[in-house]
């Protein structure tokens, strides 16, 4: 049978406070607004991030199911569903959220996401409550949002798609927790990102100091992340901080990029508030990446990329603008065209000619 640690609600909460408290100053020193965009790239933690995203979504979510009940309007017309998803393209390109609005936002996010690190049994047990009065789609889309522990939760998941009146889920699911055990990455390896931030008292955080089944082999947690610190790395390093999956079929000896590829990876992206025109590359590109761009791509120097982006931004297509880095930048800086800075720097291109393309 599983042990599972008690979380400590009261320490998760001055903690989730303190932190969202701390990023936020440093972000809205200078700025008002925060964009879809900014919030992927917010934190080192890439899972933090993406549960920001995920709670702003499902309110939103919320918000539009509630329009759909007004007893007024059919919104059971082909047209008005048609209208729906437009409008709602539409929106989700145009995040922008202000300090007091976000910082609650983020403020449950870090309490989500200490709870999905620490014990995720109870985090995925909350969050299926009442499994079968999920929306069309949500196990689906989970998978876009939580990537901790997939082995262990995914099969649960997909089955309460086909099933959600399965009332045996939960101990499904801890059954696959305590058989994938000895794959699954440690707290704190998971946790590192926000502990670097504001350090996170570990003897606070479990109301009993128990031992999680996926932990139970590792005489000091220590040990383990030091064991365990190239694995976790790797792992981490994974996801692109835009959050779209990492290309498999992608070829990592490619010297140069293909444009076709580009746009059929891009053009299959399931994150919708990541699509869409947008009229200058500037107004698409958060501050940190434009410091990774003028660092890593283009030798420190800001006014040739100021350059580079107003040359993509008159390109005619996609296809011109993906051949003027090809031969402009890849082979004389020796670009590596799989890599993170690049794709972003791509997908922002993807944004500025999607639908001018069709």
């Amino acid at each position: 049978m599983a042990i599972h640690r008690i979380l400590d609600q009261t320490y998760i909460d001055r903690y989730s406070e303190a932190f969202s408290k701390k990023v936020c100053g440093e972000y809205f020193t200078d700025r008002q607004y925060m964009s879809g965009q900014e919030i992927i790239q917010l934190t080192a933690s890439k899972q933090l991030n993406l549960m920001a995203i995920k709670i702003l979504f499902d309110r939103w979510q919320e918000q539009m199911e509630a329009m759909a009940r007004n007893p007024y309007f059919d919104f059971r017309d082909y047209a008005v569903k048609e209208a729906l998803v437009q409008f709602m393209n539409t929106l989700s390109r145009a995040i922008k959220i202000e300090r007091s609005a976000f910082e609650p936002l983020l403020n449950e996010a870090v309490r989500l996401t200490l709870q999905l690190g620490a014990d995720p049994v109870s985090f995925f047990e909350q969050e299926w409550d009442s499994a079968e009065a999920k929306p069309a789609g949500y196990f689906k889309d989970l998978k876009k949002y939580i990537k901790w522990h997939a082995p262990a939760w995914q099969p649960v998941a997909s089955s309460l798609a086909d099933h959600p009146e399965n009332s045996e889920w939960k101990q499904e699911l801890k059954e696959n927790f305590e058989k994938n055990a000895s794959t699954l990455d440690a707290t704190e390896s998971l946790l590192e990102p926000l502990n670097e931030k504001l350090p996170i008292d570990y003897n606070q955080l479990w109301a009993s100091k128990t031992v999680a089944p996926w932990e139970v082999d590792a005489p000091e947690p220590a040990v383990e992340r030091e064991e365990n610190s190239q694995e976790a790395e790797q792992t981490e390093n994974e996801l692109p901080a835009d959050i779209e999956e990492p290309d498999e079929a992608a070829d990592e000896t490619a010297t140069e990029i293909d444009p076709a590829l580009a746009w059929a990876k891009f053009e299959s992206e399931e994150y919708a508030f990541m699509k869409g025109s947008i009229t200058h590359l500037r107004e698409g590109m958060g501050i940190n990446q434009r410091i990774m761009f003028t660092k890593r791509l283009f030798q420190g120097n800001q006014d040739l990329l100021d350059q580079t982006l107003d040359e993509l931004n008159r390109a005619e297509s996609f296809f011109d603008a993906v051949n003027l880095l090809n031969q402009g930048f890849v082979h004389t800086l020796k670009w590596d065209v799989n890599s993170e800075e690049v794709q972003e720097l791509l997908q922002l291109v993807f944004r500025k000619f999607d639908g001018e393309e069709d």
